[in-house]
């Protein structure tokens, strides 16, 4: 059984509300389409809220509602996912742009 199958049970034996199971699949949708829009140039990796980590990450970034995206140092807490569509979009030109330039134009004299 994949690991989407996984939490999809554990969603439904958890009893969520159903907007919260609507708003994990709407995530769980844009996520899946990711390696579509970006290639592999993208990685996903979840945390639960909930866990230990999720609560230390939480306070370290401040977040105090969900979901919340931590894209190459910039956040962006809600479901306007288009939003961090645009976030990783400007952190792979960033990342492009500085693999482009030359070392010797990096240097001054």
């Amino acid at each position: 059984m994949g690991l989407r199958q996984n939490v999809q049970r554990d969603l439904v034996a958890s009893a969520l509300p159903e907007e919260l199971q609507a708003e994990f699949h709407q995530l769980s949708a844009w996520a899946r389409s990711l390696p579509g829009r970006f290639d592999d140039r993208v990685r996903v990796r979840l945390v639960d809220a909930a866990s230990i980590e999720g609560f230390v990450k939480s306070l370290l970034r401040r977040c105090r509602r969900y979901p919340a995206f931590a894209v190459d140092g910039q956040r962006y807490v809600g479901s306007d996912f288009s939003r961090v569509d645009v976030l990783i979009a400007g952190a792979l030109r960033r990342k492009e742009a500085e693999s482009t330039v030359p070392p010797s134009a990096a240097k001054s004299n």
